[in-house]
């Protein structure tokens, strides 16, 4: 389909009216702020144009009519044709905007249609020229004239209005030159209207074109500035790097190579340098034999190895420098190839300490990756399984586990706990664990797995199998001594059980004592009162019986009566204090008791043992003290006190000594008892160990070492409460009990 040249395409419709001008206000002013200086020197070659035109038409008219009423009209308006020219040459070369501008050019048009509509009035031109001069103007109003579209149009229309109107009002034409001037009046605005748009479209295009221009322009520049930054940048990163890089074209050419590069290969300034062929370094390496006796096929082969995935690396030790240079080469997307060397020379020693140290690290050591394939082991981890270290390395726990299977180290039967199948069921399972792993020539292993933030699994091997012999006799001892122990506690029981019915014994072999003296009396004054009554009774048969004999009876008998009484009241009480303590000390009954009483019921059991010394048993309590708790416990304590007393602090004394007991409450809820003597006192060696089971002083002469173990186990077992005891030597001996006024049974 023909596309006509005024015709817009759909992207141009959009941008353009169809005047020819920015559908966008904004980008319309833009373009004309770009203009300005060139709108300026058209506006003012047009008003020297048209200055110009006026001029030259004062002088054919002064030649055409001489001087006459007609030209001296004529003189009048163009005179002011010249002066508004000069005014507008004025305005246009002060102006700074193109609305300005426009302005100028607006009214310039219009004067320019007004004076010539009032020069046609005065002097009417043919109908012909008049048309041919409108058809003129015209075209210098679209086609050269810088100005809106709006504008122009207007003029345009006014000129044409007023062209018709003067040539058909003033002079009578014939139709054909009315035609004829109609035809150019119509000739002029379509040529005009269609110059106009296309001058209008072309230079906007142009703008247009330019401004992308100028974009792209702009913008291979900043990619160019921006490219040469970057490759910069990436000389500076690759210069900063601590690997050494070599990029290497697909021709074979070093494209790039850093300064790293050139340090860890110790090349000379200039030797070489990019665009050379990479067999260029080759051969000066080979020439250096910085790399022993490597040759050329050498490289190429271990080149290709690396290229071809054959290997992931290479390494080897500069003679140069004595650095171990790990060399590694991948193919980039470009068929270039990307050579990287790094200094191992601190990982190689590195991975030497780690071998020593693994190979002292227990009786094995291996390092399993995420795969479950060992990574590092020792050697002796490696012999568990009957291979060498490097056999090993790769081989996964399973295929370790079925390879001892095979051997007859591992039981395949056997799911037990340390087992190698119940092992591997619990495996990774777990961040830490510790097992243990037996084998069937009756070896134990002690196995430490813990896995490590990157997913290995760190393993450590130990034998044990000495140290479970030991543990084993260990048991043994232990479940011998457990038994020898629970048979010396029950020789104990046994002991403090004889301890306190010896006890008992010597408290009823003295209270029998204490007791045959008030009875023997009662009896004896019972047999007395017996004759005296018998004599009497005769007397009485006899007639005996005289008032003075019946007196004296009398007498004898009230007396007797009052012995017999006052010795068998205290019979009772001597035998009332022995049932209560007895029975107490047989019994672990928990009841409320006076405290001072029941210790004064205690003392008079024990009067019989203390009267057959010349020392005395002082109490000192307050009156009124209730305690709840087992009478029994505190009579044994209080009796094995009095008599340890009794047998160790007046030893080898012949003057009277004083034992007191003294009773406080120290706290709400807490009673206190203090047994002190002034005896010998205790050494300040034995001190510490009264308290012992068997520890005595007396060890030839009857004692057991028992009474005072016997008071600390029923203080603080029985009584819930401490004992404590100080002493110095020569200055006696305090033994001092604390216990709950309250026992909860």
């Amino acid at each position: 389909m023909l596309q006509l040249p005024f015709k817009l395409t759909e992207d141009e419709a959009r941008i353009f009216a169809w005047t020819g001008e920015f559908r966008d206000h904004r980008q319309e002013r833009r373009y004309r702020e770009q203009r300005i200086e060139t709108i300026r020197a058209m506006l003012r070659a047009c008003g020297i144009a048209g200055t110009g035109s006026f001029c030259l038409l004062i002088i054919r008219d002064y030649l055409v009519q001489g001087p006459n009423i007609v030209f001296y009209w004529d003189l009048v308006l163009r005179s002011i044709g010249l002066l508004t020219g000069i005014v507008f040459q004025l305005v246009v070369a002060r102006a700074t905007t193109t609305n300005t501008l426009h302005a100028a050019a607006t009214a310039g048009m219009l004067l320019l249609s007004i004076l010539s509509a009032l020069i046609w009035y005065v002097t009417p031109p043919q109908g012909l020229s008049g048309a041919a001069m409108a058809f003129a103007i015209l075209l210098a109003f679209y086609l050269i004239t810088p100005g809106p579209a709006w504008s122009i149009l207007g003029n345009a229309a006014l000129l044409t209005a007023g062209t018709a109107l003067i040539n058909l009002a003033l002079t009578a034409h014939p139709p054909e030159i009315v035609f004829g001037m109609a035809l150019l009046l119509a000739t002029g605005n379509g040529l005009g209207i269609v110059g106009m748009r296309q001058f209008k479209l072309e230079r906007r295009r142009n703008f247009l074109a330019r401004d992308e221009a100028q974009r792209v322009t702009e913008a291979l520049t900043l990619a160019r500035q921006e490219s040469h930054r970057r490759s910069e940048y990436q000389a500076w990163a690759l210069d900063a790097l601590q690997v050494g890089v070599l990029l290497v074209d697909p021709d074979g050419r070093l494209h790039t190579i850093n300064r790293r590069a050139a340090e860890l290969l110790a090349l000379p300034p200039g030797s070489i340098l990019p665009g050379d062929h990479h067999e260029k370094l080759l051969r000066l390496l080979i020439d250096r034999q910085d790399f022993r006796d490597i040759q050329l096929a050498d490289f190429r082969f271990h080149i290709d190895r690396l290229l071809h995935g054959k290997a992931s690396a290479t390494a080897v030790r500069s003679r140069s420098t004595g650095k171990v240079l790990e060399f590694t080469l991948d193919r980039l997307p470009d068929q270039s190839v990307a050579v990287t060397i790094y200094d191992a020379s601190e990982r190689y020693a590195l991975n030497r300490r780690l071998r020593h140290a693994v190979e002292v690290a227990g009786d094995g050591f291996a390092i399993y990756d995420v795969n479950d394939r060992v990574a590092i082991c020792s050697s002796r981890f490696a012999a568990l399984y009957g291979l060498s270290v490097e056999q090993t390395i790769g081989k996964t726990f399973d295929e370790l586990v079925e390879r001892n299977f095979e051997r007859g180290v591992f039981d395949r039967n056997d799911r037990g706990s340390g087992s190698p199948a119940a092992a591997g069921l619990t495996r990774r399972r777990m961040p830490e664990r510790v097992i243990e792993m037996h084998t069937m020539t009756g070896e134990w292993y002690l196995v430490q797995e813990r896995l490590t933030p990157s997913g290995d699994l760190v393993t450590v091997l130990t034998n044990i199998t000495a140290r479970r012999r030991i543990e084993d006799e260990l048991r043994h001892s232990k479940e011998e001594a457990e038994r020898t122990l629970a048979d010396l506690r029950d020789a104990q029981a046994n002991l403090v059980l004889a301890e306190k019915m010896a006890s008992l014994g010597s408290l009823v072999a003295g209270m029998s004592h204490e007791i045959s003296t008030p009875l023997g009396i009662g009896v004896s004054a019972a047999s007395h009162l017996k004759e005296e009554l018998s004599r009497l009774a005769e007397a009485f048969r006899g007639d005996r019986l005289k008032r003075a004999d019946l007196e004296d009876f009398l007498e004898t008998a009230s007396e007797a009566l009052r012995i017999m009484q006052g010795n068998l009241g205290r019979a009772a009480r001597l035998i009332q204090a022995f049932k209560q303590v007895s029975t107490d000390q047989t019994s672990d009954v928990i009841r409320s008791f006076d405290l001072g009483e029941y210790l004064r019921e205690i003392l008079l059991s024990l009067a019989p043992v203390v009267r057959r010394t010349p020392h005395k048993v002082e109490i000192e309590s307050p009156p009124g003290i209730m305690v709840r708790s087992r009478p029994g416990a505190l009579g044994q304590i209080v009796t094995n006190l009095v008599m340890n007393a009794l047998q160790h602090a007046f030893e080898g004394r012949f003057e009277p000594g004083l034992l007191r007991i003294k009773v406080s409450e120290p706290r709400e809820g807490r009673i206190a008892i203090e047994f002190s003597d002034d005896g010998k006192g205790i050494a300040m060696e034995d001190l510490p160990r009264v308290f012992d089971p068997f520890f005595t002083t007396k060890r030839g002469a009857g004692g057991t070492g028992l009474g005072l173990h016997i008071v600390y186990n029923l203080v603080s077992q029985v009584l819930g409460g401490t004992v404590a005891a100080s002493s110095r030597e020569g200055e006696g001996a305090r033994f001092t009990i604390s216990f709950p006024r309250d026992v909860k049974g």
